[in-house]
């Protein structure tokens, strides 16, 4: 999918849960696991077996991180996207604890605090971001489960609350809080002797939650219809009062097409061809212009032939730029 900002149409908000980004927390025997594999389309990447009492779900169980990285390598396919829409993780804090013993074995260390300088910490961080990063640029709708935590706090007239958040390393919810539409902690109340579990989606004193949504409950009965309906009615209210455009089911976006090294190498060497000219007719004041444009890209003086394949991104800029002298 090449970059080009003259098609570029306004964003639309759709109705449906295909494409957005939910973080679902709370207790153990919550719910959790089935209100995720109720999400359309939901491939369940299973870190640990949350699904043994549930039927019918699509889940691929998850032993390390090197397995996660081939399942994102086959959502890439064009074939994964007629199987599934909604990506899950279950639980994020061993996800996150299978990314830093991957980051391990990449330097050969037992801690991730044995790398110097911090360098662990900080290539996890990347390894991490850009994993979730990669499923939300492929089209896919995430998400993600976490258990819940809790501290003591104290207010400022000296009692104590007790603050309830998702249970996660600090960078892992960075990462996360950034990336996720709605932050959700499923709690359960009792009515007339009767216990009633709802989704909470606005922070409180007491309670980490949030919504990219304008004007989401603050809380919901809890379910996948459910939320469904309270986000439908979330957008339909921005649709009235803002302005927004609203659809009825979003699409999946196109797959990130991944550059062919020959490919690419051929046109550079086509378009230098035409460009420079051969023998008599060579022109080195255009060749002398491309290696500039080269060394801009790259940092450094160097030709084309010496583009390695891992490096095809920055010669189909140099490419890019060819075209625009032709």
């Amino acid at each position: 999918m090449a970059v080009d900002i003259f098609s570029i149409k306004p964003s639309v908000i759709s109705r449906d849960l295909k494409g957005k980004y939910v973080l679902i927390y709370g207790k153990e025997k919550s719910g959790k696991t089935t209100a995720a594999a109720s999400f359309p389309k939901a491939l369940l990447c299973a870190f640990e077996r949350g699904y043994n009492g549930l039927g019918g779900v699509m889940a691929q169980d998850i032993n390390s991180w090197s397995d996660f990285k081939a399942v994102l390598r086959q959502l890439e396919k064009p074939e994964a996207k007629d199987l599934f829409s909604t990506i899950v993780i279950d639980t994020v804090s061993i996800a996150w604890d299978q990314c830093e013993q991957f980051i391990c074995r990449q330097n050969g260390v037992q801690k991730i605090g044995d790398i110097p300088w911090g360098g662990g910490y900080s290539a996890a961080k990347k390894e991490f971001e850009n994993a979730l990063r990669k499923i939300t640029m492929l089209g896919y709708g995430v998400v993600l489960i976490a258990h819940n935590a809790s501290r003591i706090e104290k207010t400022a007239d000296g009692s104590e609350i007790e603050i309830i958040y998702p249970d996660l390393p600090k960078r892992a919810a960075e990462i996360c809080n950034g990336i996720v539409d709605i932050i959700g902690y499923i709690g359960t109340e009792w009515e007339n002797g009767v216990a009633k579990r709802y989704l909470y989606t606005r922070e409180t004193q007491t309670l980490f939650a949030g919504s990219r949504f304008k004007y989401m409950a603050p809380k919901i009965p809890f379910g996948y219809n459910e939320l469904v309906a309270a986000i439908a009615a979330a957008i339909e209210k921005s649709e009235r009062e803002d302005g927004v455009t609203v659809v009825d089911s979003a699409a999946l976006t196109p797959s990130i097409e991944k550059l062919d090294f020959n490919k690419v190498r051929a046109e550079a060497q086509d378009l230098w061809k035409k460009l420079v000219g051969e023998g008599d007719n060579a022109k080195p004041e255009v060749a002398s212009g491309i290696l500039k444009k080269i060394e801009m890209t790259m940092g450094r003086r160097m030709k084309l032939s010496e583009f390695t394949e891992d490096q095809v991104e920055l010669l189909q800029l140099v490419v890019d730029e060819m075209k625009d002298m032709l």
